[in-house]
């Protein structure tokens, strides 16, 4: 998104229909921050944003017994390795490299997406602007997401079925498209 036309034709965006003008405003913030990353900074936001799409919808399938869920077995390996990244700043590979995820621009932006979810679980004006970076995140990777997700599934050694694989498309790539 590049522009004063695109700096706005994203309030339009499905994802953002309800709303209200305080959490767009948090949105709006977050992405002038994130549109100021480099290509390759984003590349690598993307990747992760997508594992933490992936497992965020896994184990809230898992916790509410959806008929759909994937099992114990397949939630615990996409939890760990969420984990793992958020801790190694790196994305690791079923047999090839690693991405790395040091960038201080990039570590900065995760951390601050884990410190607002995990603080937003006691406070909920917290956890409103967890949704608003997660959104925000969405919206300047928008062009990536896609990509990125094809990446991860193929790399990442997880077999995910392809109805969360659409879900992920739908509620988090489709429904911020403007």
């Amino acid at each position: 998104m590049s522009g004063a036309g695109a700096m706005e034709r994203w309030r339009s965006c499905p994802a953002l229909a309800d709303q209200d003008e305080a959490f767009l405003a948090s949105v709006a913030d977050y992405l002038a921050q994130l549109q100021a990353l480099s290509h390759e900074q984003r590349h690598c936001l993307a990747l992760f944003k997508v594992a933490e799409l992936v497992n965020a919808l896994i184990q809230i399938k898992e916790r509410r017994e959806a008929v759909d869920r994937v099992g114990p077995e397949l939630a615990q390996r996409s939890f760990a390795l969420v984990r793992s990244v958020i801790r190694n700043r790196t994305l690791p590979y079923a047999g090839s490299q690693s991405q790395c995820l040091r960038d201080p621009q990039l570590t900065a932006v995760i951390d601050e997406g884990c410190r607002l979810f995990h603080l937003g679980k006691a406070n909920k004006d917290l956890y409103q602007q967890a949704l608003a970076l997660s959104a925000a995140q969405c919206l300047a990777l928008q062009d990536q997401l896609g990509p990125a997700l094809d990446q991860y599934l193929q790399l990442s050694g997880l077999v995910v079925p392809k109805t969360l694989v659409t879900a992920v498309r739908k509620s988090f790539i489709e429904a911020y498209r403007s």
